[in-house]
C-alpha cells in the first residue's frame, strides 16, 4: 500500500499489515456482494444471521493474522476459539459488520479488525469496501481515512448542542429494541441510517452520535472503531457511563454502548438513557 504524501507519524509495520489484509478481505465481501449465497442463523436467530460471505472473510483473515503474528490470540466473531488472558496481544475481528444489510445490498457494511494490548485499545482498522472507505488509527497517532481520492487526517466535529446533532440510527428492520425508544424521542437535526461505518463516520465529522441499541454487541464490534474515534478527538462507554472493559469474561457488552464526538454530548445522552431503559449500573 502507498502511504506516501500522508502527513503522520510513519505507519507501523504492523498498521500496514493490518491494512493490507483488510482490503483482501474486503475483495472476498465484494465478490459475494449482491450474489446469492447460503446463509444461516446463529442459535435459531433470524436476527442474527452469518453467511458464506462472514465465513470466508473471517477464514483468511484469521489464517493471515495466524501466519503474520503466530504469537498472538485471535477474538473472531465467527470462530469459537475464546482468548481468556486479556494481558496478552489479541486481534479482534469482524469479518463482516453489517451482514443483514450486506444480504440487502446495502454498501454500509464493513471488515473490522482491531488490536488490544495489556488490556487496553491500540490499532484499529475498518474498511467499507463497497464505498471504498478505509479508516485507521494508532494510539497517540491520530485517525485516517483514505478514499479514492486521497488521504487525510480526520477530526470529530466541535457540535454539543443535541439539537443540531446528527444521530446515526439502525437501518430500519422487523425486530423491536427497548434501546429505540430512547433514539425516538431525542432531539436531533438528522437521523443517518448506517451499519458498518457508524462509529468512524462520528470520528470523520459526518455525524455525532450513535446509541447502540443491539444489545448482542460485543468486543469485536468496538475495539477498531473505538481506537479510531478516541484518535480523532471523540469517546465511547457504555451506555451507563463506564468505560468498555475489554479484559471482561463476556463477550458482549452487558449495557450496550454510546459512541460521541465529544463528551458533553455523553453527558446529555445519559439521563435520557436512564428515563426510557432500566440499566443496571
Amino acid at each position: 500500500m502507498n502511504l506516501q504524501g500522508i502527513q503522520q507519524p510513519e505507519p507501523s509495520h504492523e498498521l500496514r499489515i493490518i491494512i493490507d489484509i483488510a482490503l483482501h478481505a474486503g475483495d472476498i465481501l465484494l465478490k459475494h456482494f449482491k450474489q446469492n449465497i447460503a446463509v444461516e442463523y446463529k442459535n435459531s436467530d433470524d436476527f442474527d444471521p452469518v453467511s458464506t460471505a462472514d465465513k470466508e472473510s473471517d477464514e483468511y483473515i484469521r489464517n493471515e493474522l495466524k501466519k503474520q503474528f503466530p504469537n498472538d490470540f485471535i477474538l473472531s466473531e465467527e470462530n469459537d476459539a475464546i482468548p481468556t488472558d486479556c494481558s496478552k496481544r489479541i486481534w479482534m475481528v469482524d469479518p463482516l459488520d453489517g451482514t443483514k444489510d450486506f444480504l440487502k445490498g446495502k454498501d454500509g457494511f464493513a471488515i473490522h479488525i482491531g488490536l488490544l494490548e495489556n488490556g487496553m485499545p491500540t490499532l484499529g482498522v475498518v474498511y467499507a469496501p463497497a464505498r471504498k472507505r478505509l479508516f485507521w488509527a494508532q494510539k497517540g497517532q491520530g485517525a485516517y481515512e483514505k478514499t479514492e481520492e486521497n488521504y487525510r487526517r480526520i477530526h470529530v466535529s466541535t457540535l454539543t448542542d443535541l439539537n443540531e446533532v446528527r444521530i446515526i440510527t439502525r437501518s430500519p428492520g422487523s425486530d423491536k429494541r427497548e434501546l429505540d425508544a430512547v433514539v425516538e424521542k431525542m432531539p436531533r437535526k438528522e437521523s443517518i441510517h448506517d451499519s458498518g461505518i457508524k462509529v468512524p463516520k462520528i470520528a470523520c465529522g459526518e455525524a455525532e452520535l450513535h446509541i447502540n441499541t443491539n444489545l448482542r454487541a460485543s468486543k469485536w464490534d468496538t475495539l477498531a472503531p473505538q481506537v479510531i474515534l478516541e484518535e480523532a478527538g471523540g469517546c465511547i462507554a457504555d451506555i451507563c457511563g463506564n468505560e468498555l472493559d475489554y479484559a471482561q469474561p463476556e463477550l458482549k457488552w452487558k449495557n450496550s454502548y454510546i459512541a460521541a464526538s465529544n463528551r458533553s454530548l455523553l453527558e446529555q445522552v445519559y439521563p435520557m438513557v436512564k428515563e426510557f431503559y432500566k440499566i443496571d449500573s
